[in-house]
């Protein structure tokens, strides 16, 4: 993936609040991009995640995280968040997700998340929404 990638990307600033002693973006600070971008990507998409959860009690829940980290970003640069769906399962979602300089498109870190689609009462597996189902590399089963 990188931004010759017709995929979704969101862009955002590094605050100063986000940075650590040496002066980089603490890494954990990496789940919170990858998670404010793919809330946009929701938006992208159309689809109502407050709406489900407060009208069905649909819900998607993190099962796995990785960060790979290859180079540091500071305070104030700007990075390009780009989303993609890898793996789509019934009731899961892989999203491959890179976090990319946008001052030279230089890789920062390679990240996958996987959701899993549920009825948040009961914790029991839901099937994902239409509208993620044709997303991914590879099609449901």
């Amino acid at each position: 993936m990188s931004s010759n990638d017709p995929e979704f990307y969101y862009t955002l600033r590094v605050r100063y609040s986000e940075i650590d002693a040496q002066a980089v973006v603490f890494n954990a600070h990496y789940l919170t991009y990858f998670d404010t971008a793919l809330n946009e990507y929701m938006r992208f998409l159309k689809y109502d995640y407050k709406g489900e959860l407060e009208k069905n009690g649909l819900d998607f829940v993190v099962t796995r995280s990785l960060i790979e980290y290859k180079s540091p970003a500071r305070f104030d640069e700007e990075l390009k968040v780009y989303v993609k769906a890898g793996e789509i399962k019934p009731a899961s979602i892989l999203w491959n997700i890179q976090v990319r300089k946008l001052s030279d498109d230089s890789l920062v870190c390679n990240g996958e998340l996987t959701w899993a689609f549920l009825l948040l009462e009961s914790r029991k597996p839901a099937k994902l929404p239409e509208v993620f189902k044709n997303l991914g590399s590879k099609s449901l089963s």
